[in-house]
């Protein structure tokens, strides 16, 4: 039951309300027609509270009516005006709808109902507020920085979908704390604590074994409201550590599967997964981790085969997700003695010389040993066990004990005695203690013989033997032999011939025949009686390997050759193999081009001819070879002319020589530039325009002169006429006929000068004819009546021709018929029918 203070305050608001809508203080107020909206209101706002003035759009409107949620907080009075008179709390209610109506003075609705929906606007009146007054947590000692041990959580009441119910967390202060150092860090956003990357380092039960952390949750509001918490964290040793690296000997006789090492998670329950870190490097994966931890190895191990394995461990939740980062666990598998050594080769070869000396090194033998290096199963000792032949005696060779150098020992070497030696060679490990494997390598140790032998020849004189200059230099002159005692088909006893005195040019060259080390004299240049008629040689015999220490070439190793050349009547010869020459191409007659010059070997006279000048340009002075221009030349005919010379001898012209002579021609400006072909007429279509333009083309017959041209042209008083160059060779010409519908014809004169020094200069003249034009823009041409008289009898006379060659070919072949009708007359060849048909064809074409 209301009091009467309460009525007596609603008369007061009642009494504002109505001074504040009668008074007309209302223009910062919203208002509009009556119609379906939605209003936003603040919470928390002062009343009363002027919300919105409804304006009829009905003259008949007197009052207006609210319905609906109005819970006693929303009135309208009759002006239209909506308010409230009691605070509103969106934590309470967040939308109220409303009808509003508009009524006559009857009370009747006239407007309306329409719908209003009241919004309350969410204010920061609420502070964030955690779940728990206290937190407690565990961590444990080298926890994963960022990966969540607790949550802590707070709540706010105001709207979350703005900055006011936005919590944000933050750690305050760490108690105890280390030098100001953070050890804990909190997601700002969901609440998750994890360590930093200090305290994956520094967390250490022993040292200190809880903490206590001040969290503040704060809103996101512009004025921001905030609470805070307790945590307690407890730290506790991690049992996720790794057992470091485990070592298993290689083909252990030990039942598999083994256990080898084993890893616990920190809690009960976890399941363990193990991988290889490296799939890819391990052939097979001979690991397997139980319920409990427990790492087995599944089958012996070789450690020549893979000598380290690197295992991952995985904890895993009841989702199999990680619990954290996996271990890494290394297993060296070690070594035992369990490989013999192996001979690098199956027969070592050596090659030792005849006077190798005693202590020499001669070579190597070479054995590795698949077991770990630098111990001693795989340190190797050498020795040796015997050798064949025992030629000239025995222990000839020595091998180091540790690395198996062969070197010379006693004993002299001869190859013709003995080739070569086998010897066996015991390689051990363990340095051939007991217990160690040994293996046996087999070395072949051949013995070469040395240059101790000169060549000595067959003969120390040959010859004399005689050729005419004119031999071919594939013929073999003579065979010349020497002889040597070292070990056949070797450098020791390979020969080489040299010329070495008496041929001063080259002429003559040695080849030697391998099988035989005989030498056939060839000739490497021809002969020449003139130059030498005799040749006195003194050849060589040596060997491409050098001779030992104090043999030496001696008299022996010489050999003389006579060679006696006779003459031979040759051909004149030119002193060039060809003669190149430039000359203008505007040369008078009578200039002189070059002079060529032969000489005949045996002194004979010499007379000059030419060949091959097909325009007749030039002639020869047969005595001196001098060659004059003959007749004009012309570079735009032949910018390369080739001509040819021959000498021959006075009194036997068959011994002849030829020589090619080639003429290049160098352009003058002799040709005036002139119009092109399409450029000396043109026609203009009437009616002509005023001003008309066309383009002319010039030419020019020099190769090497010419554009760019110059125009110019002469003015017609008919026409005025006016020329603008276009680019080196192109040019418009502009014609201004004025109002011109007669057909004329033009004729004027154009100047062209070339870019020659001097120029030269060509006067051409274009035609311009000013006609009717057909539609295909050509001149019209009206058809003549006495030529069309004289074209029609012509055709006729063509016609009654055709019809008396046709007259003829049908009484051929009617004849033809009638003879072969009659059965007389010969037999028909297919091919003479064939040619007089096609005769007849011809013919009628």
């Amino acid at each position: 039951m209301r009091t009467s203070s309460h009525h007596h305050l609603d008369k007061l608001l009642s009494l504002f309300v109505a001074l504040i809508l009668t008074t007309g203080i209302n223009g910062n107020f919203p208002k509009g027609p009556l119609q379906s909206m939605d209003l936003n209101v603040a919470e928390d706002t002062a009343v009363p509270l002027l919300i919105f003035q409804f304006i009829a759009t009905n003259d008949a409107v007197k009052s207006f009516k609210i319905s609906g949620e109005t819970e006693g907080r929303f009135h309208v009075e009759d002006n239209g005006w909506l308010y409230s008179n009691m605070s509103l709390d969106r934590e309470q209610k967040a939308v109220y709808k409303l009808q509003i109506e508009g009524l006559n003075e009857k009370q009747e609705t006239v407007e309306g109902p329409v719908t209003v929906t009241i919004l309350v606007r969410d204010t920061n009146d609420n502070q964030p507020i955690f779940t728990k007054k206290t937190y407690d947590g565990v961590v444990r000692q080298n926890a994963r920085p960022g990966k969540a041990f607790m949550y802590v959580e707070a709540t706010d009441l105001d709207d979350p979908a703005t900055p006011n119910a936005k919590i944000m967390y933050r750690i305050s202060q760490q108690i105890p704390t280390t030098d100001k150092i953070m050890l804990f860090q909190i997601n700002n956003e969901t609440g998750a604590i994890s360590t930093t990357e200090e305290g994956y380092n520094l967390l250490d039960p022993a040292k200190q074994d809880s903490y206590e952390l001040i969290v503040i949750a704060k809103d996101s509001a512009a004025l921001p409201l905030s609470t805070n918490t307790i945590v307690l964290i407890t730290v506790k040793e991690n049992l996720w550590k790794s057992p470091g690296i485990i070592e298993i000997s290689e083909n252990s006789t030990d039942p598999h599967p083994k256990i080898i090492t084993q890893v616990q998670w920190n809690e009960p329950g976890a399941k363990y997964e193990l991988k290889p870190k490296d799939k890819m490097f391990y052939p097979t994966f001979p690991f397997v981790i139980d319920d409990n931890g427990n790492i087995n190895v599944t089958e012996p191990l070789d450690r020549e085969k893979i000598s380290e394995y690197v295992l991952l461990a995985y904890a895993l939740d009841e989702n199999r997700e990680l619990l954290e980062n996996p271990l890494e666990i290394v297993v060296i598998v070690t070594d035992v003695n369990d490989n013999y050594p192996v001979c690098e080769h199956v027969v070592t070869m050596i090659e030792v010389q005849e006077n190798e000396n005693i202590g020499s090194y001669i070579g190597t033998v070479s054995a590795t040993d698949m077991d770990k290096e630098d111990t001693g199963s795989s340190l190797l000792n050498y020795k040796i066990l015997d050798q064949e032949p025992k030629i000239p005696e025995d222990n000839m060779f020595t091998i180091g004990d540790f690395n198996g150098k062969i070197q010379r020992f006693k004993g002299h070497l001869q190859k013709k005695n003995a080739p070569e030696y086998i010897l066996k060679v015991l390689v051990s490990d363990q340095l051939g203690r007991e217990g160690g494997l040994s293996t046996e390598c087999i070395v072949n140790i051949s013995v070469i013989d040395i240059n101790d032998q000169i060549p000595i020849f067959e003969k120390l004189e040959y010859g004399p033997i005689t050729f005419p200059e004119n031999t071919s230099l594939d013929t073999v002159l003579i065979e010349i032999q020497a002889t040597d005692d070292d070990e056949a088909l070797t450098g020791s006893s390979e020969i080489l011939y040299h010329v070495v005195e008496g041929d001063v040019n080259g002429t003559f060259k040695i080849i030697t025949e391998e099988s035989t080390n005989k030498g056939m004299v060839q000739l490497a240049k021809p002969l020449n009686f003139e130059e030498c008629p005799v040749y006195n040689l003194k050849i060589s015999a040596t060997n491409p390997e050098p001779l030992v220490t104090g043999v030496e070439y001696n008299a022996s190793s010489f050999t003389f050759l006579i060679v006696n050349v006779t003459n031979d009547d040759e051909p004149p010869q030119f002193l060039a193999s060809s003669y190149r020459q430039w000359i203008f191409e505007n040369a008078s007659k009578g200039a002189i081009l070059l002079k060529v010059e032969a000489k005949d070997p045996e002194g004979a006279g010499v007379r000059y001819e030419l060949t091959s000048d097909p325009r007749n340009w030039f002639r020869i002075d047969p005595k001196t070879g001098e060659i004059f221009v003959n007749d004009e030349l012309d570079m735009e005919k032949e910018r390369h002319y080739n001509i040819r010379a021959i000498a021959m001898e006075e009194d036997n012209p068959k011994k002849r020589s030829k020589v090619d002579i080639s003429i290049y021609l160098k352009d003058v400006n002799d040709n005036p530039p002139k119009l092109a072909k399409d450029s000396s007429s043109f026609f203009v279509c009437l009616p002509a325009q005023e001003e008309t333009k066309i383009t002319i083309h010039a030419v020019d017959d020099d190769v090497e002169i010419g554009p760019p041209f110059k125009f110019s042209i002469r003015e017609d008083p008919g026409a005025k006429w006016k020329i603008e160059p276009i680019n080196g060779t192109h040019a418009s010409v502009i014609m201004k006929l004025g109002a011109h519908n007669e057909e004329t014809d033009y004729k004027t004169y154009v100047t062209i000068s070339d870019s020659g020094s001097p120029p030269l200069q060509g006067t051409d003249f274009i035609t311009v004819k000013v006609c009717k034009c057909t539609d295909s823009k050509e001149c019209f041409i009206e058809v003549d009546r006495e030529s069309t008289s004289s074209k029609v009898g012509l055709a006729v006379g063509i016609l009654l021709g055709t019809f008396a060659v046709i007259g003829l070919i049908l009484a051929v072949v009617f004849l033809n018929m009638k003879r072969k009708k009659n059965g007389k007359g010969p037999k028909t060849d297919p091919k003479a029918a064939r040619t007089e048909k096609e005769t007849i064809a011809l013919t009628s074409a």
